[in-house]
């Protein structure tokens, strides 16, 4: 999913993520407030975005993942 191009709404935006078998990656701008509440059984879910900036325009914007991975992986980049 490539959300590099998006602009959250104000407050809190909730993606929720399922992954059997397989995997995801998320794309998001590096300076998209970004939390991510994600369980993984035999898999694994993680934020690995190398550098993560500051934007004043994003203060009260928050993109939250929820999910469950199960025998896969994703990541965020």
């Amino acid at each position: 999913m490539n959300l590099v191009n998006s602009d959250l709404a104000q407050g809190t935006n909730i993606l929720d993520v399922f992954v059997l078998f397989g995997g995801t990656d998320i794309v998001v701008p590096s300076d998209m407030n970004v939390k991510v509440n994600v369980t993984a059984i035999f898999g694994g879910f993680s934020d690995d975005r190398k550098m993560i900036a500051e934007n004043e325009d994003n203060n009260g914007k928050e993109l939250v993942i929820n999910g469950l991975v199960l025998f896969g992986g994703g990541e965020v980049k």
